[in-house]
């Protein structure tokens, strides 16, 4: 892969620099204008641009090439790395995968709210763990995705999609409060942790129904 960068980053520059110079080169001389300042028409008034010379647009040209070669790029390979559950890929999944995603998820929330205490020990990052939103271990981990796929089986789009939404609603509030909970201890507000954590507490007892009541909406056996 490093072989196939260099070479194209090689070809690349070997294609812009020339295209550069060249440009430089024929370019025509520039000349200086006066553009009118304060909108006034009078002369006196006018500022004189100075005018930019064939040495400083060839040097600049120079620069900018070199920067479009040193840029690094986004590999396509980070977006659509390969996953064996496939959740955080461009791949679509399955109705089989999207209902063994969706248990998946629905089994780290059963589990996230029965160890609640335990877990909140180890912090809020901890927390986030469980809901999917730290790390890739978590069964709630690419939910939307299968939510999506299950949607061919809704018979109201409406109803579900709105239900999918509040799902995801409930992820983002319990992550936020999870969040929050990692910085009041060193905070002057004086907020406790505590308080954090039983807001996320909240929105997860609400997620775990939400996703209850989607299963039954298309369904799916948990």
């Amino acid at each position: 892969k490093l072989i196939m960068l260099s070479s194209s980053m090689t070809a690349i520059t070997g294609i812009l620099i020339p295209m550069l110079v060249c440009t430089a080169a024929f370019s025509p001389t520039p000349f200086a204008r006066r553009v009118p300042t304060c909108c006034s028409s009078s002369d006196d008034n006018n500022e004189l641009i100075p005018p930019v010379s064939r040495r400083d647009f060839f040097d600049g040209s120079l620069m900018t090439a070199a920067l479009l070669t040193l840029t690094p790029t986004k590999s396509l390979a980070t977006v659509i790395s390969s996953s064996a559950n496939k959740a955080g890929t461009l791949d679509a999944l399955t109705m089989e995968e999207a209902e063994q995603r969706f248990r998946a998820g629905r089994e780290s929330v059963a589990y996230l709210l029965k160890n609640y205490n335990e877990i909140c020990e180890g912090g809020g990052d901890n927390v986030r763990r469980y809901l999917g939103t730290v790390g890739t271990t978590s069964g709630l981990f690419g939910i939307q995705k299968a939510m999506k796929t299950l949607a061919d089986k809704a018979d109201d789009i409406v109803e579900y999609t709105e239900l999918a939404t509040e799902i995801e609603k409930t992820i983002q509030q319990a992550d936020g409060s999870s969040y929050m909970a990692i910085f009041t201890v060193t905070s002057t507000s004086g907020v406790p942790p505590e308080k954090y954590f039983k807001d996320a507490k909240i929105e997860i007892e609400r997620c775990a129904k939400d996703m209850d009541e989607l299963a039954a909406m298309v369904g799916l056996q948990l």
